[in-house]
């Protein structure tokens, strides 16, 4: 992302919201579990053995990294914006996990020993240049890591969550398609990606709630689906970025 969308970022997480948020349960409704079942089955999928050094790239409050430390991997949580740092740590102390987290730009992560895989969820869309991010990421990998994205779509672009952002935060809202995000990881120097799809949320309207759930799955299986993610992994190829 440029400078200018950097800084608004980073000065968007005021302290006071830091404190606010280090009191609350680093997951809120029913959302988180979802899409963390979908990675979950990513990394089942890819055979990631527990244990493996994981990368969490733009980890924002920890989140992420935190339900990989449960689940049994070492992992290192980056984030551009020092905040998020400090409230992830601050929520890894409170739940006793041993997650490492620094301060750093995706898009030029600080030389480090080689991981096994590498997560980025809900980040590569805030960057201008995430082309130099994914090959960031692959100088981070040891060969045949593997590297799991979760982005919005090209909906995202358009959507009035993402308008209000742009215009209050001055933050980079961005959406992919699939093809694009393909090409683009094929240029950074991995092989073919495998995709993925994001089970639904639960409901409670038996016959209304699942028509609205074969609605979106449908959708996003043929096209995409409002607040839909991509879901890709890719695995690194042994031959240089080109």
């Amino acid at each position: 992302m440029s400078q200018g969308h950097k800084s608004a970022e980073i000065e968007s997480r005021s302290p006071r919201l830091l404190a606010y948020e280090a009191q609350k349960p680093f997951v809120s409704g029913p959302v988180h579990f979802v899409e963390w079942a979908t990675v979950v089955a990513m990394l089942e999928a890819i055979a990631v053995p527990k244990g493996s050094r994981i990368l969490d790239i733009g980890c924002g409050g920890g989140w992420t990294s935190l339900f990989l430390a449960e689940a049994g991997y070492s992992v290192t949580g980056y984030d551009l914006v020092p905040s998020n740092i400090e409230l992830a740590r601050r929520r890894a102390d409170r739940w006793h996990h041993d997650v490492r987290f620094e301060v750093a730009d995706m898009e030029d992560l600080p030389d480090g020993e080689a991981a096994d895989a590498a997560l980025v969820f809900e980040a590569l869309h805030h960057s201008t240049r995430h082309r130099a991010a994914l090959s960031a990421i692959r100088r981070r990998l040891r060969e045949d890591g593997w590297l799991l994205l979760a982005e919005p779509t090209w909906l995202h672009r358009i959507s009035p969550g993402a308008f209000a952002a742009r215009r209050n935060l001055g933050w980079v809202e961005r959406g992919f398609t699939a093809r694009g995000l393909r090409r683009d990881l094929h240029d950074a120097g991995f092989r073919e990606p495998r995709r993925f799809f994001q089970p639904t949320r639960p409901y409670e309207r038996r016959w209304r709630g699942l028509a609205w759930q074969v609605v979106q799955l449908a959708a996003a299986n043929a096209w995409v689906a409002p607040g839909g993610h991509l879901w890709l992994a890719a695995q690194r190829d042994r031959t240089p970025a080109g």
